[in-house]
Order: structure tokens, then sequence, then C-alpha cells
């Protein structure tokens, strides 16, 4: 990845307009947490699998069915986790989730219809949080920054796992995958500059870098809205949150959707839903009390006009500064997740809250 410096870019104000409305939310606590952000992945069939960090590094998954908030399952698959998991599902009854390992190599394991594959040692040197995408059903690709600072990537498909590849580049970030097709995928992440870049593959061609310009400290999101088209979403220097958006042949100058009241917002999450709502989330707001509750933005139209921030879950009682995780759910809403519980704790409940239009 090339080192260009690129001048700030002016965050041009959107237009704040209610499309149309969202669908009611409905949320549930869950009494096992712990302060580490969390995996969500949204299967085909419906169930939410939910996928933490537990105390001593295993790792926990918790099934919620989103229409009902009712808890399926929970499991502690055990392992030693280092990372964030980041989790996906490929197909129905199936979801994969991978982590950084206490040796700092790549693990896997994967779920289908209630059989497991067990932790799959992938091998690899991992330096930041590791993320997992799916290309179709139960083709996986997962991307991570390696020890020389450079994108690697690992494919799963017809059973098997490749070889590991370097793609370059000096990250800053976490690389965040998302795919807009079968047979497409893109990373979107941070270079040494703190800009942002992307990258791109489709069919087994991968395209050259490409500098999105901007200045910022945080990991981005990205999320896919139909095929060709990406939006990336990151919290900025000055705490608000800012977006680009790319139609398939051109990137949109950076807007600017602000921030909740106050100030302090968390990075954010988003989800693209099948009922085309575009919805941006974070953590924050609220500079007079210790409340920081779950907030969304949301736009009907792709990205043209917005709602404005609204509040989602007010039933975050403490100053948490885990960051929401958010998904599009099988029911044409979307499904946002984290934990609360003080800065300092160890353990605490994990708040869930869906939208099923």
């Amino acid at each position: 990845m090339k080192k260009i410096f690129v001048a700030a870019t002016a965050l041009a104000t959107s237009l704040l307009a209610p499309a149309t409305a969202t669908a009611a939310t409905a949320c549930v606590q869950l009494e096992r947490g712990n302060n580490n952000d969390i995996g969500l992945a949204s299967m085909p069939g419906g169930p939410l699998d939910i996928y933490q960090t537990g105390l001593g590094g295993s790792v926990l998954r918790t099934q919620v069915d989103p229409r009902t908030n009712a808890v399926n399952s929970f499991q502690n698959l055990g392992g030693v986790s280092r990372s964030e998991p980041a989790a996906v599902s490929s197909a129905d009854g199936h979801s994969a989730v991978v982590v950084r390992g206490g040796d700092d190599g790549l693990y896997a394991m994967q779920f289908d219809n209630g059989t497991t594959s067990g932790w799959q040692n992938l091998g690899g040197r991992i330096t930041w949080n590791p993320h997992v995408v799916s290309l179709g059903p139960r083709h996986l690709i997962v991307f991570y920054r390696g020890t020389n600072k450079q994108l690697w990537y690992v494919e799963h498909a017809n059973g098997v796992w490749g070889q590991h590849t370097s793609l370059g580049g000096v990250l800053t970030s976490s690389p965040i995958g998302v795919s807009t097709r079968p047979g497409h995928v893109a990373v979107v992440t941070r270079g040494q500059a703190d800009d942002l870049y992307y990258i791109e593959r489709t069919g087994s061609t991968w395209g050259p870098w490409t500098g999105l310009g901007g200045r910022f400290g945080v990991d981005p999101i990205a999320v896919s809205r139909g095929p060709g088209l990406v939006d990336v979403f990151v919290r900025t220097n000055s705490s608000r949150v800012a977006g680009i958006s790319f139609n398939g042949s051109s990137w949109t100058p950076w807007y600017d959707l602000a921030a909740p009241p106050g100030s302090a917002v968390s990075e954010p999450g988003a989800a693209a839903t099948g009922s085309g709502e575009l919805v941006v989330f974070v953590r924050g707001g609220e500079v007079r009390t210790p409340v920081r509750p779950i907030w969304r933005n949301s736009s009907f139209d792709g990205g043209a006009t917005w709602s404005g921030w609204v509040v989602v879950d007010s039933g975050y009682g403490t100053p948490s500064p885990n960051n929401p995780e958010a998904v599009a759910n099988a029911f044409g809403g979307w499904s946002v997740a984290a934990t609360n519980f003080p800065t300092d704790a160890r353990v605490g409940p994990l708040r869930v809250c869906s939208s099923t239009p």
C-alpha cells in the first residue's frame, strides 16, 4: 500500500429526512457477558448466533430468536481467544466463528445443523482482530493483519482451507471485509497515515488499492446494499460519524452523519436490511450522566437522506465502552448487541435489540 497523504476531506452535511419508519424494536438482556466486543451471525432460517470471549479466553455462543428474543441455546466452546470473535453465516443452519488464538494463530469453528467442526488451527500469525466473510454457501474468506502489518487472507471452499496469501499494504486497523454478490469480496482498512483504503476481488482477480482519504483513529465498518454497492462508516477524530459510498464504479465524497446529543460516541456498527434500510448504530451521546444508550440513524434511499439519531435502547445503565455490533436479520430487519456494565468490570449482562418488520 503506498503511503499517500490526502488533504483532510470536508464532510458534507447530509440531509435529515425520515424516508419511512423503522419497525418496532424489542430488546432482551442476557445474563452472560464480558468486557469485549462481540461477533454476530444471522442465519437465513432466522436464528441469531452471538459469540463472546469469556473469562479465561474461552468462546461463548448464544443463539437467540430475533422475533421473540427467546434464547434457543448457550454453549461454552472452550478455546483461548485473544481477540474479538468474528462471525458469519453462509447457509441455513450454518455459522462460523474465527478468533486470534493464545499463540497468535488463526482459529476457526463451524456449526452445520448442530454438528461442529471443533476448533481448527489455520496457522498464520495475527496482530489484530480477524474478520470473516461469506462468499456463498459454506464458502468463507478470513482477513487478518500479519506480523508484517500486511493484509492476509485464507479461504475455505469445497470443505478445504487454502493457503495464506498476502495482499500487501501497511495496516493500522483491523481489516473489514464485505461481499456485494457471489464471487465478489472487498476489504476496507486504515493505512499508515490513518486514512482509509479499499481493495476488491472479482472472481479470482484482485484490483489495486484505492485510497479513500480521511483521517481516523479507529476501525471502519462496511456493509453492502446490493450488487456492487458498498457503504463505509467510521468515527471521526471529532467524535462524529462519517460515511462514504461506492456505486460499483466510483466513490461519493465523505458525508457527515453528525452524532447524537452530547459526545463521546463509540465506533459504529451498521447493517443493510432486506427491507431496504441502511442503518448505523453508535453508543454514547450522553455527557451529563453515566448512561450511554444505543442510537441509530437510518436511510431508506441508499444514504441520500437520513432519519437523524434516534435512541434504540435506553436500558444501558452504565458507561460501558464497548461498541455495538449489528447485522441484518432474516426477517427484513436488523439486530444490534453490546455489553452493558461499568468500564472496569470483567463480567456483566449483554443486551440484544432486534427490528423485525
